[in-house]
C-alpha cells in the first residue's frame, strides 16, 4: 500500500523493554511509541497460539521484516516488499488488525519465496493477461485464506474474538461463511479444506476483485505505457493455475494445502473481469508493440464486456499493424 513509513531508525528493540517480549524465536522490531510497541506485541502473542499464525509471522521476522502503525486510508495494513516494512493503520480495533497482520506477514512470505510485487510497475510486463490475473487474484485469496486459518486455529485455542472481527467485515463475510461451512466437515481445519473454501469464496466479492485488477493490471500497464517501457513488454508467458496453486498455495512445511482441481481457477468468475477494466486493459495491451496475440490476452471479461473488450482489442492490434 502507498504510504508506508521509509525510515525505521529511530526504533526500539521490544525484547529491550520489561513487558514487550514476543513470543517469537526472532522477534521483530517495531517501530513507534510504547503503545504501538504494547498493541503490536499483544496482537503477536495472541497470533502465535496459533501454529500457521506463529511460523506466518516467523518466516516475515527472520526476512527482516519490520512492524509499524501508520494511518493510510481505505486499508487496514499494508506491505512493502523492497523496504520491507509492514504496517498496520491505528485506527482499526486490534482485533481486526490481529488479522490484518498475519495477511501482511503472508505477503513478506510470498515475497520471500520469490512472488513478484504486483504493485512494482518496473517489472516487464510478460506474462500473458490472463495469467497476471489469475497470478495477483491468487496471492490476495492465499493471504487470507491464511489469515482465516490461523484465526480458526486461535479460536481452537479458545480465543474467537479475532475469528468474528474477521468474519464481521463486509469484505470478508463471502470468506468466513465458506469457512465456517466447512468446519462441520471433520478434520477440515487440518486438511486444507477449510482453508481452501476461504481462498475460493474470496472471488466472490466482485468490487475486490476490480479493486486489484485496477491496481495490479490497468495502473501498472498504464504507468508502463506513459514511461514507453510497455515497448518490449511480450505478454507471451503463459502459467497454469496448477503452477499458481503450487507456488502459492503452501503450507508453512512447504506442501499443498490446495484440495480442490486448480483448473477450476481458469473460467467463470474466478478469471472474469469487469467491463470497464477490461476494456482498459483491451487498450492498454493493444499499444504494447510487442505483445502477442493470444486468447489469453484477451480473457474472459464479465458479461457484456466480454464482446466489447474483444472488439476493441482486436480493432486496436489491426490499427498498429498499418
Amino acid at each position: 500500500m502507498s504510504g508506508i513509513k521509509q525510515s525505521f531508525e529511530q526504533s526500539i528493540s521490544v525484547c529491550e523493554k520489561a513487558g514487550l517480549k514476543q513470543n517469537l524465536s526472532k522477534p521483530f522490531e517495531i517501530v513507534g511509541d510504547e503503545n504501538t510497541q504494547y498493541r503490536i506485541t499483544n496482537m503477536i502473542n495472541q497470533i502465535v497460539e496459533s501454529e500457521t499464525g506463529r511460523q506466518t509471522l516467523e518466516i516475515a521476522s527472520k526476512a527482516g521484516y519490520k512492524l509499524g502503525m501508520e494511518f493510510a486510508f481505505g486499508c487496514n495494513g499494508g506491505c512493502n516488499k523492497e523496504n520491507k516494512n509492514i504496517i498496520l493503520n491505528p485506527v482499526s480495533k486490534d482485533d481486526v488488525l490481529i488479522g490484518v497482520l498475519i495477511h501482511e506477514c503472508r505477503h513478506a512470505g510470498q515475497f520471500e519465496r520469490g512472488e513478484y510485487d504486483a504493485s512494482d510497475d518496473k517489472r516487464p510486463r510478460n506474462e500473458t493477461i490472463k495469467t497476471n490475473v489469475m497470478r495477483t487474484r491468487a496471492v490476495e485469496a492465499d493471504a487470507q485464506a491464511t489469515a482465516v486459518q490461523a484465526l480458526g486455529e486461535m479460536m481452537e485455542k479458545g480465543n474467537e474474538e479475532p475469528l468474528f472481527a474477521f468474519c464481521r467485515q463486509p469484505d470478508n463475510r463471502a470468506i468466513g461463511t465458506a469457512f465456517e461451512r466447512a468446519l462441520y466437515e471433520e478434520n477440515a481445519l487440518r486438511n486444507g479444506q477449510a482453508r481452501t473454501a476461504a481462498f475460493l469464496a474470496w472471488y466472490e466479492n466482485e468490487p475486490v476483485k476490480k479493486a486489484y485488477d485496477e491496481a495490479y493490471q490497468v495502473e501498472m500497464m498504464t504507468r508502463r505505457e506513459e514511461r514507453g517501457d510497455n515497448k518490449t513488454d511480450t505478454y507471451a508467458v503463459s502459467q497454469s493455475a496448477a503452477k499458481i496453486v503450487k507456488d502459492l498455495c503452501l503450507n508453512n512445511d512447504g506442501s499443498c494445502y490446495f484440495t480442490a482441481d486448480p483448473k477450476v481457477l481458469e473460467s467463470g468468475h474466478y478469471v472474469a473481469v469487469n467491463k470497464e477494466s477490461a476494456e482498459k486493459i483491451g487498450a492498454l495491451i493493444a499499444k504494447a508493440p510487442a505483445a502477442k496475440k493470444s486468447a489469453e490476452n484477451v480473457p474472459p471479461f464479465n458479461q457484456a464486456g466480454q464482446d466489447m473488450t474483444k472488439t476493441v482489442f482486436m480493432s486496436a492490434l489491426s490499427k498498429r499493424e498499418r
